[in-house]
Protein backbone atom coordinates (compact mmCIF):
# COMPACT_ATOMS: atom_id res chain seq x y z
CA UNK A 1 0.00 0.00 0.00
CA UNK A 2 1.09 3.57 -0.72
CA UNK A 3 -0.04 6.38 1.61
CA UNK A 4 0.09 9.96 0.32
CA UNK A 5 0.05 12.42 3.24
CA UNK A 6 -1.47 15.88 2.84
CA UNK A 7 -0.06 17.18 6.10
CA UNK A 8 -1.37 20.33 7.75
CA UNK A 9 1.28 22.70 9.05
CA UNK A 10 0.69 23.69 12.70
CA UNK A 11 2.93 25.76 14.94
CA UNK A 12 2.38 23.51 17.96
CA UNK A 13 3.95 20.57 16.11
CA UNK A 14 7.30 22.37 15.95
CA UNK A 15 7.53 23.81 19.44
CA UNK A 16 9.70 20.88 20.54
CA UNK A 17 11.25 17.77 19.08
CA UNK A 18 8.80 15.73 21.14
CA UNK A 19 5.80 17.45 19.58
CA UNK A 20 7.21 16.92 16.08
CA UNK A 21 7.96 13.27 16.82
CA UNK A 22 4.46 12.69 18.21
CA UNK A 23 2.90 14.28 15.13
CA UNK A 24 4.79 12.09 12.68
CA UNK A 25 4.12 8.96 14.75
CA UNK A 26 0.41 9.78 14.77
CA UNK A 27 0.29 10.03 10.97
CA UNK A 28 2.35 6.86 10.47
CA UNK A 29 0.14 4.97 12.92
CA UNK A 30 -2.96 5.94 10.92
CA UNK A 31 -1.32 4.76 7.69
CA UNK A 32 -0.21 1.46 9.25
CA UNK A 33 -3.67 0.84 10.69
CA UNK A 34 -5.20 1.33 7.25
CA UNK A 35 -2.63 -0.90 5.52
CA UNK A 36 -2.75 -3.83 7.91
CA UNK A 37 0.08 -6.27 7.19
CA UNK A 38 0.75 -5.01 3.66
CA UNK A 39 4.10 -3.54 2.74
CA UNK A 40 3.72 0.18 3.23
CA UNK A 41 5.24 3.27 1.60
CA UNK A 42 4.35 6.59 3.28
CA UNK A 43 5.08 9.73 1.26
CA UNK A 44 5.20 13.09 3.07
CA UNK A 45 5.17 16.62 1.58
CA UNK A 46 8.02 19.00 0.88
CA UNK A 47 9.66 21.17 3.57
CA UNK A 48 8.06 19.52 6.60
CA UNK A 49 11.57 19.06 8.00
CA UNK A 50 12.72 22.61 7.27
CA UNK A 51 10.66 23.95 10.15
CA UNK A 52 12.47 21.62 12.56
CA UNK A 53 14.88 24.57 12.65
CA UNK A 54 12.41 25.96 15.21
CA UNK A 55 12.17 22.90 17.45
CA UNK A 56 13.17 23.67 21.05
CA UNK A 57 13.45 27.41 20.25
CA UNK A 58 12.76 29.77 23.20
CA UNK A 59 9.39 31.46 23.68
CA UNK A 60 10.69 34.79 22.38
CA UNK A 61 11.10 33.20 18.95
CA UNK A 62 7.52 31.94 18.94
CA UNK A 63 6.26 35.33 20.16
CA UNK A 64 7.20 36.98 16.86
CA UNK A 65 4.58 37.98 14.29
CA UNK A 66 6.21 36.72 11.07
CA UNK A 67 8.45 33.85 9.99
CA UNK A 68 11.18 36.32 9.01
CA UNK A 69 11.14 37.96 12.45
CA UNK A 70 11.14 34.56 14.14
CA UNK A 71 14.21 33.42 12.20
CA UNK A 72 15.93 36.75 12.87
CA UNK A 73 15.32 36.28 16.59
CA UNK A 74 16.71 32.76 16.33
CA UNK A 75 19.71 34.08 14.43
CA UNK A 76 20.46 36.65 17.13
CA UNK A 77 20.29 33.91 19.75
CA UNK A 78 23.10 32.10 17.93
CA UNK A 79 24.90 35.26 16.79
CA UNK A 80 28.52 34.21 17.58
CA UNK A 81 28.26 30.92 15.67
CA UNK A 82 26.33 32.54 12.82
CA UNK A 83 28.95 35.27 12.48
CA UNK A 84 31.72 32.69 12.46
CA UNK A 85 30.06 30.76 9.63
CA UNK A 86 29.51 34.01 7.71
CA UNK A 87 33.19 34.90 7.94
CA UNK A 88 34.59 31.42 7.29
CA UNK A 89 32.31 30.46 4.42
CA UNK A 90 31.41 33.96 3.10
CA UNK A 91 27.70 33.23 3.13
CA UNK A 92 24.51 35.13 3.97
CA UNK A 93 23.15 35.32 7.53
CA UNK A 94 20.32 32.92 6.60
CA UNK A 95 22.70 30.34 5.14
CA UNK A 96 24.95 30.77 8.19
CA UNK A 97 21.98 30.12 10.49
CA UNK A 98 21.23 26.84 8.71
CA UNK A 99 24.89 25.86 8.89
CA UNK A 100 24.92 26.66 12.62
CA UNK A 101 21.86 24.54 13.37
CA UNK A 102 22.37 21.88 10.70
CA UNK A 103 23.34 19.05 13.03
CA UNK A 104 20.44 19.70 15.39
CA UNK A 105 17.92 20.08 12.55
CA UNK A 106 19.07 16.83 10.95
CA UNK A 107 19.06 15.01 14.29
CA UNK A 108 15.46 15.98 15.04
CA UNK A 109 14.15 15.54 11.49
CA UNK A 110 15.86 12.34 10.40
CA UNK A 111 15.81 10.84 13.88
CA UNK A 112 12.04 11.19 13.96
CA UNK A 113 11.51 9.47 10.62
CA UNK A 114 14.08 6.74 11.24
CA UNK A 115 12.28 5.87 14.47
CA UNK A 116 8.88 5.95 12.74
CA UNK A 117 10.08 3.76 9.87
CA UNK A 118 11.29 1.10 12.29
CA UNK A 119 8.30 1.32 14.62
CA UNK A 120 5.70 1.02 11.85
CA UNK A 121 7.82 -1.19 9.55
CA UNK A 122 7.29 1.19 6.65
CA UNK A 123 9.24 2.66 3.80
CA UNK A 124 9.08 6.44 4.25
CA UNK A 125 9.72 9.20 1.75
CA UNK A 126 10.16 11.82 4.45
CA UNK A 127 9.10 14.91 2.52
CA UNK A 128 12.08 17.23 2.51
CA UNK A 129 14.17 19.55 4.65
CA UNK A 130 16.96 22.08 4.25
CA UNK A 131 19.96 19.86 4.98
CA UNK A 132 23.68 20.52 4.89
CA UNK A 133 25.74 18.50 2.44
CA UNK A 134 28.48 16.90 4.54
CA UNK A 135 30.74 19.50 6.13
CA UNK A 136 30.51 21.93 3.22
CA UNK A 137 28.72 25.28 3.08
CA UNK A 138 26.13 23.80 0.70
CA UNK A 139 22.50 23.59 1.90
CA UNK A 140 20.06 21.70 -0.32
CA UNK A 141 16.34 21.08 -0.21
CA UNK A 142 16.77 17.36 0.41
CA UNK A 143 14.25 14.50 0.27
CA UNK A 144 15.39 11.34 2.14
CA UNK A 145 14.09 7.84 1.54
CA UNK A 146 14.14 5.56 4.59
CA UNK A 147 13.73 1.76 4.73
CA UNK A 148 11.72 -0.17 7.36
CA UNK A 149 15.00 -0.98 9.13
CA UNK A 150 15.64 2.74 9.62
CA UNK A 151 18.36 3.01 6.96
CA UNK A 152 18.50 6.31 5.06
CA UNK A 153 18.83 4.67 1.66
CA UNK A 154 18.93 7.79 -0.50
CA UNK A 155 18.80 11.59 -0.40
CA UNK A 156 17.46 13.48 -3.40
CA UNK A 157 18.40 17.16 -3.72
CA UNK A 158 16.14 19.67 -5.46
CA UNK A 159 17.35 20.96 -8.82
CA UNK A 160 14.92 23.80 -9.56
CA UNK A 161 14.26 26.26 -6.74
CA UNK A 162 11.25 28.53 -6.19
CA UNK A 163 11.34 32.12 -4.94
CA UNK A 164 10.98 31.13 -1.28
CA UNK A 165 14.18 29.08 -1.60
CA UNK A 166 16.43 31.47 -3.52
CA UNK A 167 18.98 33.97 -2.22
CA UNK A 168 16.27 36.37 -1.07
CA UNK A 169 14.54 33.60 0.88
CA UNK A 170 16.02 30.48 2.47
CA UNK A 171 19.21 30.91 0.40
CA UNK A 172 19.43 27.27 -0.67
CA UNK A 173 21.60 25.85 -3.41
CA UNK A 174 20.22 24.24 -6.56
CA UNK A 175 21.57 20.73 -7.16
CA UNK A 176 23.03 19.74 -10.53
CA UNK A 177 20.85 17.54 -12.71
CA UNK A 178 23.31 14.66 -12.46
CA UNK A 179 22.55 14.41 -8.73
CA UNK A 180 19.12 13.00 -9.66
CA UNK A 181 18.90 9.20 -9.43
CA UNK A 182 16.45 6.31 -9.02
CA UNK A 183 15.99 3.89 -6.12
CA UNK A 184 14.84 0.28 -6.16
CA UNK A 185 12.06 -0.66 -3.73
CA UNK A 186 9.42 -3.39 -3.31
CA UNK A 187 6.91 -0.98 -4.89
CA UNK A 188 8.94 -0.34 -8.03
CA UNK A 189 11.82 1.91 -9.02
CA UNK A 190 11.23 5.20 -7.25
CA UNK A 191 12.18 8.56 -8.73
CA UNK A 192 11.89 11.65 -6.54
CA UNK A 193 11.24 15.01 -8.20
CA UNK A 194 10.81 17.61 -5.46
CA UNK A 195 7.86 19.88 -6.29
CA UNK A 196 9.00 22.18 -9.15
CA UNK A 197 11.40 19.51 -10.43
CA UNK A 198 8.43 17.44 -11.62
CA UNK A 199 7.45 20.31 -13.94
CA UNK A 200 10.80 20.09 -15.74
CA UNK A 201 11.07 17.65 -18.61
CA UNK A 202 14.83 17.18 -18.21
CA UNK A 203 14.39 15.94 -14.61
CA UNK A 204 11.63 13.52 -15.61
CA UNK A 205 13.61 12.28 -18.61
CA UNK A 206 16.63 11.60 -16.42
CA UNK A 207 14.51 9.67 -13.92
CA UNK A 208 12.95 7.69 -16.76
CA UNK A 209 16.34 6.90 -18.30
CA UNK A 210 17.45 5.53 -14.92
CA UNK A 211 14.51 3.15 -14.78
CA UNK A 212 12.09 5.01 -12.51
CA UNK A 213 8.51 3.83 -12.89
CA UNK A 214 6.98 5.54 -9.84
CA UNK A 215 7.31 9.31 -9.55
CA UNK A 216 7.25 10.83 -6.06
CA UNK A 217 6.59 14.58 -6.04
CA UNK A 218 6.69 15.97 -2.47
CA UNK A 219 5.31 19.51 -2.75
CA UNK A 220 4.64 22.72 -0.82
CA UNK A 221 2.73 25.32 -2.82
CA UNK A 222 3.38 28.66 -1.11
CA UNK A 223 0.35 30.48 -2.47
CA UNK A 224 -3.40 30.26 -3.09
CA UNK A 225 -4.80 27.14 -4.73
CA UNK A 226 -6.73 29.21 -7.26
CA UNK A 227 -8.00 28.22 -10.69
CA UNK A 228 -4.77 29.21 -12.42
CA UNK A 229 -2.62 27.24 -9.97
CA UNK A 230 -4.78 24.13 -10.31
CA UNK A 231 -4.54 24.29 -14.08
CA UNK A 232 -0.80 24.93 -14.02
CA UNK A 233 -0.21 22.02 -11.63
CA UNK A 234 -1.39 19.61 -14.33
CA UNK A 235 1.95 20.22 -16.06
CA UNK A 236 3.78 18.15 -13.43
CA UNK A 237 2.83 14.63 -12.26
CA UNK A 238 -0.50 14.50 -14.10
CA UNK A 239 1.07 15.32 -17.45
CA UNK A 240 3.94 12.92 -16.82
CA UNK A 241 1.74 9.93 -15.98
CA UNK A 242 -1.82 10.38 -17.28
CA UNK A 243 -0.91 12.14 -20.53
CA UNK A 244 2.63 11.13 -21.48
CA UNK A 245 2.75 7.71 -19.76
CA UNK A 246 6.31 8.43 -18.60
CA UNK A 247 5.81 6.53 -15.32
CA UNK A 248 3.32 3.91 -14.09
CA UNK A 249 2.27 5.95 -11.08
CA UNK A 250 2.79 9.34 -9.45
CA UNK A 251 2.37 10.26 -5.78
CA UNK A 252 2.07 13.98 -5.04
CA UNK A 253 1.65 14.83 -1.33
CA UNK A 254 1.18 18.53 -0.60
CA UNK A 255 1.78 20.66 2.47
CA UNK A 256 -1.20 22.72 3.64
CA UNK A 257 -1.75 25.06 6.58
CA UNK A 258 -0.04 28.10 7.99
CA UNK A 259 2.96 29.05 10.11
CA UNK A 260 2.99 32.78 10.93
CA UNK A 261 2.65 34.49 7.52
CA UNK A 262 3.72 31.43 5.52
CA UNK A 263 0.64 29.75 4.05
CA UNK A 264 0.47 26.64 1.88
CA UNK A 265 -2.43 25.25 -0.15
CA UNK A 266 -2.86 22.35 -2.55
CA UNK A 267 -4.65 19.10 -3.38
CA UNK A 268 -2.61 15.95 -2.99
CA UNK A 269 -3.10 13.17 -5.51
CA UNK A 270 -2.15 9.68 -6.66
CA UNK A 271 -2.18 9.33 -10.46
CA UNK A 272 -1.98 6.42 -12.88
CA UNK A 273 -2.45 6.14 -16.66
CA UNK A 274 -6.22 6.52 -16.29
CA UNK A 275 -5.98 9.75 -14.27
CA UNK A 276 -6.59 10.28 -10.56
CA UNK A 277 -6.52 7.12 -8.46
CA UNK A 278 -7.17 9.33 -5.44
CA UNK A 279 -7.32 13.09 -4.89
CA UNK A 280 -7.73 15.17 -1.75
CA UNK A 281 -11.20 16.61 -1.27
CA UNK A 282 -9.88 19.88 0.19
CA UNK A 283 -6.90 22.17 -0.42
CA UNK A 284 -6.54 23.37 3.19
CA UNK A 285 -7.11 20.38 5.47
CA UNK A 286 -5.14 17.28 6.38
CA UNK A 287 -5.94 14.07 4.49
CA UNK A 288 -4.25 10.75 3.76
CA UNK A 289 -4.81 9.14 0.36
CA UNK A 290 -4.22 5.44 -0.27
CA UNK A 291 -3.28 3.25 -3.23
CA UNK A 292 -4.05 -0.36 -2.34
CA UNK A 293 -2.73 -3.56 -3.82
CA UNK A 294 0.00 -3.96 -6.44
CA UNK A 295 1.23 -0.92 -8.31
CA UNK A 296 0.44 -1.50 -11.98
Amino acid sequence: MIACVQMKLRAEDYRSEESFRDRIREICARAREESGDEQLLIVFPEHIGTFCLLCNAPDRVWAQKTFAKATTTLLLRHAPQVLQHMLVYRVSPVRALFLTLSKELERVYLGTFIQAAKEYEAWIAAGSATLRWGQTKRIFNTAPLITPTGHVLYRQHKVNLVAMEDKNGLDLEAAPLNYVSAVQSPFGNLGIAICLDAFHKEVRERLGSLGSDILLQPSANHGPWNEWQQEDWLRSSFEAVAKNLEFRLAVNPMLVGRLWDLEFEGQSSIIDHQGYVARATTHTEEEILFKRGPVS
